[in-house]
């Protein structure tokens, strides 16, 4: 699932920074992408596969449960076979484990779907959710669940579940571990496991393709390369061209210069020409200075930019309000001439690149960053923030919930996972899946029918610590049209490692740490921003900016800030 939303800011989030240049990832549209241990170290994962796979085979039958599962994102459904419990996937996960599953998903917000379930006391036996930070969004209501006793302390059941006790720490950034997953306040105890992070070698960090994409059909008749467009001001000239172009969907109707996908993601890629590579909350001048990134000048000239967008009819007024439906109909009809997120190959490949491949989205730029760079995505070796499995504390069969996790990421499981039924979908030939070329072609063919098969929504939901990549790295002869398109995307924006502790969690032992949360608890710079997006004038925009931004002066923030440049002054692993 693709990372994705636009985080409630809530003092010193992890996310925060992140609001507006949206490195976000997980995507609820990603199909087979996910992390865990690569193939040659998961020695004590083959055993626990076959020794599960065994007992389905003709040992003690694993006691029949019926599981609820969610997968608390916008649009996360996608994954999901149109038959969860028949499927040839399902069928086999049921004999190895004993478990099937019974899924839903939602297209509305994420926190607001965790609050509701949490309030009402309906938590399902298995969610999978956002977790980029404790101190706000989606992270703060688990972490406050967690708190209340809503959800399973799963320590006392890890040394029993090896692959799920693998999955706390592989491929989870250090300093995330330490202070969010692993907060004081959780007394040693865990209560979420990581998904989709990387195996812990740099090449199996994700690249989410985060980016602008412009449809090639247009680009060829304003004979523009799309490289060429790597300015915000080169872009606004082709949103203009665009709009006087007379340009239409394929339903005839008129384009919308630029949009984006659901709730206004990812807005952010439209401004990305004032980010750099960063890690944390707290950004350096020239001087040396520390700044608390809310009070860079960058926010007016950002506020600006989006306000000369939308007055000028290139930028759909709707972006904010989309719901999943409504945004994949505007992609699926090519109604955006250009749109910011992820590349969405998964979708178009199913839509609009069956009915009209000479529609193609073509990679903008990259744009240049603050630096004049590329922006392109910025991680640490191990992931900090990524969704999580929690289970609920009134579940009644705990142990059949992580028997069904530990299998699928086992080295048996993920194969089933990725890869099917072997002898129906894939033969192994010197120690690697290949797909049958029939079904291959049938796959490639109709997306959905692979869907079907049960082979999406296993790795999309349930596997961490791991990439597919890397473990079954594929040929160029081998890879789908849609995979090559993909990794040129990726190969154009490489991802930057930075290998740093976040100076936000030096804030964490500022004496006003607390004071300063409570006081900010209630503010959201994000709706702000937005709103400030959409006022009749610039003074006015303006003035909605900086109230918001003096709320947080007001709280504490420049102290804080400063507080954070001392202690940052005393260490050299430090990362702002």
């Amino acid at each position: 699932m693709a990372n994705k939303r636009l985080k409630k800011v809530l003092g010193m989030s992890i996310a925060v920074p992140l609001l507006l240049s949206a490195a976000t990832a997980c995507s609820s549209n990603s199909n087979d992408n996910s992390g865990g241990q690569n193939g040659a170290s998961a020695s004590s994962s083959a055993s626990n596969g076959a020794s599960a796979s065994s007992s389905a085979k003709g040992g003690d039958k694993p006691e029949q449960v019926t599981l609820s599962f969610l997968s608390n994102w916008n649009g996360g459904g996608g994954s999901f076979p149109q038959d969860q419990v028949n499927n040839p996937v399902a069928q086999r996960v049921k004999e190895v484990t004993g478990v099937t599953l019974k899924m839903e998903s939602i297209t509305t917000n994420e926190t607001e779907k965790l609050n509701t379930i949490f309030a009402s006391g309906t938590v399902p036996d298995m969610v999978n959710a956002p977790f980029w930070s404790t101190t706000s969004g989606e992270g703060q209501v688990i972490k406050k669940a967690a708190l209340e006793g809503q959800l399973l302390d799963l320590t006392p059941y890890l040394d029993k579940y090896p692959n799920v006790k693998k999955l706390m720490t592989t491929g989870v950034a250090k300093d995330f571990s330490e202070f969010e997953m692993n907060s004081p306040d959780f007394q040693g105890k865990n209560y979420v496991i990581p998904m989709q992070t990387p195996d812990g070698s740099v090449e199996s960090i994700h690249n989410w393709n985060y980016g602008l994409y412009a449809r090639g059909d247009i680009l060829k008749a304003l004979n523009v390369n799309p490289e060429d467009i790597d300015t915000e001001d080169k872009l606004y000239d082709l949103l203009v061209k665009i709009k006087n172009g007379n340009f239409k969907d394929i339903s005839g109707k008129p384009v919308i210069p630029a949009g984006t996908m659901h709730d206004g993601w990812d807005y952010g890629q439209f401004l990305k020409g004032w980010s750099d590579y960063t890690i944390s909350d707290y950004r350096q001048g020239s001087d040396g200075k520390l700044q608390f990134w809310m009070f860079s000048k960058d926010e007016e000239d950002k506020l600006m930019y989006m306000r000369k967008i939308l007055a000028g009819g290139l930028f759909d007024p709707e972006a904010f309000s989309n719901t999943d439906t409504m945004a994949n109909e505007k992609l699926a009809t090519g109604k955006l001439a250009v749109f910011a997120a992820q590349d969405m190959v998964g979708q178009l490949d199913k839509t609009l690149y069956k009915t009209n491949p000479e529609m193609q989205y073509e990679l903008l730029g990259p744009l240049k960053n603050k630096s004049g760079k590329i922006a392109t995505q910025v991680e640490k070796p191990g992931r900090s923030g990524f969704p999580v499995i929690f289970l609920s504390a009134k579940i009644k069969n705990p142990d059949a919930a992580l028997r069904f996790l530990d299998y699928i990421n086992s080295d048996e499981g993920r194969l089933l996972a990725y890869w099917g039924i072997e002898g129906k979908d894939y033969q192994m030939e010197n120690g690697k899946p290949k797909w049958i070329p029939d079904v291959k072609q049938k796959y490639d063919n109709d997306p959905d029918s692979k869907r079907d098969a049960g082979l999406n929504y296993l790795n999309a939901n349930f596997i961490g610590g791991f990439s597919s990549d890397v473990t079954w790295p594929k040929s160029e002869d081998e890879k789908t049209k849609a995979e090559k398109l993909q990794a040129s995307f990726s190969a154009k924006m490489p991802i930057q490692v930075i290998d740093k502790v976040s100076a936000n969690y030096l804030a964490w032992s500022w004496p006003k740490w607390k004071q300063y949360q409570d006081a900010t608890v209630s503010l959201n710079y994000a709706d702000e921003f937005k709103k400030a997006l959409f006022a009749k004038s610039d003074d006015q925009a303006l003035k909605i900016l900086h109230d918001i931004q003096d709320k947080y002066r007001a709280a504490g923030a420049e102290e804080m800030t400063d507080y954070v440049a001392q202690e940052a002054a005393k260490r050299d692993d430090i990362g702002f």
